[in-house]
């Protein structure tokens, strides 16, 4: 069996997916997408199996990863992992929220405006606070909470300039360390360079001429709840200040089995196989915030149940916690067994 890992730029990118290879001893090589001989390697190759490492800070890149899978998946019928349908709504808050509304799935009341008009005399007649985003951007880059219509006036009017809303760039403001990345930038100069090339090409980046436009849910936490095959895990994610994202916070509290059934149902209704869906609790009743098919987690599990790591499988018509490490290797080592399974089962 040959997999190939595909990636953008970035080659450390594509490194806990060969990692997971490499632990398994199978046969793999890895490929930047942005080549542009990208579709001959590929060919010549003639993967078995290909893993995606999609990028999620600077859109250009990730209209591009996505026309290519598109090419991969839907014209050439290749095997991909994750799919297609979990790739394209993967930091694209603009794709996810068409997603939601055209499946009816429950979510924030939200609106992408083309024209500032109609975004303006939306405006005038909602309710505040309300969140206002960029169509990319991880952790919470590129979303902003307007208290007041005088302030998402304002964001509006920038949004539809020419110098557009800049996406914060730079290390992570409420969990990165300015001191830390400076010793690092000192001692690795390849890195300090690399990354300050993404953040000018983030900078540039600006949103321009579009806006999304959300309701804001008044919560205190957020329920992150991950999906990795039939294995299950959830926390709440600390809040700070007036989100969640980003914090990298983690509350390990037992999840309430109906948590469970919710994301369960869900997932199986919409082939969704290895995602992270971040959940509001409102009205006594879960709504979805965020889905990710790609996610980090920096501590080595993402559920406790009782003091005690492991995971939720449902077997027997009922929830079982399994005590154990099932996140090494940020959960690529877990991602991969789900990637071959599905494959070997033909349901890729």
């Amino acid at each position: 069996m040959k997999i190939l890992i595909l990636y953008c730029k970035d080659t450390k990118l594509a490194n806990k997916w060969m990692i997971a290879c490499s632990k398994k001893g199978l046969e793999y090589s890895s490929l930047d997408i942005s080549t542009h001989n990208w579709l001959e390697s590929i060919k010549i190759y003639n993967p078995d199996l290909i893993l995606l490492k999609p990028p999620g800070d600077i859109e250009i890149s990730k209209i591009m990863f996505d026309e290519r899978v598109y090419i991969l998946s839907h014209i050439l019928q290749y095997k991909i992992f994750p799919t297609y349908n979990e790739n394209i709504i993967y930091e694209n808050k603009k794709m996810l929220s068409y997603y939601l509304d055209a499946l009816d799935i429950p979510h924030p009341k939200t609106y992408v405006f083309y024209n500032k008009k109609e975004a303006l005399e939306y405006l005038s007649n909602s309710q505040y606070p309300v969140v206002t985003k960029s169509s990319i951007g991880a952790s919470g880059t590129g979303v902003f909470i307007c208290k007041s219509l005088k302030e998402a006036k304002k964001y509006i009017k920038r949004a539809f300039s020419k110098k557009g809303i800049p996406l914060i760039i730079g290390p992570n403001r409420v969990t990165g360390d300015i001191l830390k990345w400076f010793k690092k930038a000192i001692n690795n100069p390849n890195f300090a360079r690399q990354r300050i090339a993404t953040y000018s090409t983030i900078s540039k980046g600006r949103a321009k001429n579009i806006i999304i436009i959300q309701e804001y849910i008044q919560h205190n936490y957020e329920w992150r709840v991950a999906r990795i095959g039939e294995s299950y895990f959830a926390h709440q994610k600390v809040k700070y200040k007036d989100k969640c994202s980003g914090t990298k916070g983690i509350n390990y509290v037992n999840p309430p089995l109906e948590l469970l059934d919710f994301v369960r149902e869900l997932c199986s209704k919409n082939n969704l196989y290895s995602v992270a869906i971040d959940i509001f609790e409102y009205n006594n009743s879960y709504i979805i915030n965020e889905i990710q098919t790609i996610f980090g987690h920096v501590q080595d599990h993402i559920l406790e149940v009782n003091g005690k790591s492991g995971r939720y499988i449902f077997k027997d018509n009922q929830w079982i916690f399994e005590e154990g490490m099932f996140n090494t290797n940020e959960s690529y080592d877990l991602r991969l067994e789900v990637a071959l399974d599905l494959y070997n089962k033909g349901l890729l």
